[in-house]
């Protein structure tokens, strides 16, 4: 016979709607999807930290890659995707401002799912594949109109979009990366005194005029 302490989550799963569940199981997932990677997560371990039946995962979700996109796809995109509604009657210099300064804040308060995100999109086609098809698309179909804005306004020089945002992406997830390993030894004070250095250096580089 289980005793209650063993069964108790399993009864307040079984009261719980099944959105609550479904956000149980996203939440398990970026826990044990963290902690041991893609392929060492098993559906069986996320279902018992979110005290479900291994069936009610997918009952939610078709396959464990389904379930990953899941997990990524609104910690990346929804900042994106509120900027873009928010910010309508913006510059694409104001737009980019903004974006970088969301990406920094998103970096410096979720590091250790970045550092999930890009060590297993190296090893694992399954991983790039979720990445790319599933979120990374839809964020530059965000970004790329205000980026052809601003050539069409001639702010920005008229350089090919993908090179100029892996540059610009690089130096913010290198920033962000930077200030947790080497914590304390950033001269920056503020993420909006890094978003500014940053955006000036994208902007207007190194030499002087």
């Amino acid at each position: 016979m289980k005793s209650n302490q063993e069964t108790k989550p399993r009864e307040i799963s079984l009261r719980k709607t099944a959105e609550e569940r479904h956000q149980d199981i996203l939440e398990a997932a970026l826990i044990v999807f963290t902690r041991k990677g893609y392929n060492g997560s098993t559906t069986a371990e996320i279902a018992r930290v979110a005290g479900v039946a291994e069936g009610t995962i997918f009952r939610h979700f078709a396959t464990k890659k389904d379930l990953l996109v899941a997990v990524l796809k609104p910690k990346v995109l929804n900042g994106i995707i509120d900027l873009d509604k928010e910010q309508k009657e913006a510059t694409p210099v104001e737009f980019f401002r903004f974006f970088l300064r969301n990406r920094l804040e998103l970096i410096n308060e979720n590091d250790g799912f970045f550092r999930f995100m890009f060590a297993e999109a190296q090893y694992h086609s399954e991983v790039r594949e979720a990445l790319f098809k599933g979120i990374l698309e839809q964020g530059i179909g965000i970004v790329k109109p205000w980026f052809d804005m601003g050539v069409a306004r001639g702010d920005f020089k008229p350089l090919p979009f993908i090179p100029t945002m892996r540059g610009f992406m690089g130096m913010v997830m290198f920033q962000g990366m930077f200030n947790h390993v080497f914590e304390g030894l950033s001269p920056e004070e503020t993420l909006e005194e890094a978003a500014d250095q940053l955006l000036e250096l994208l902007f207007h580089g190194l030499l002087a005029k």
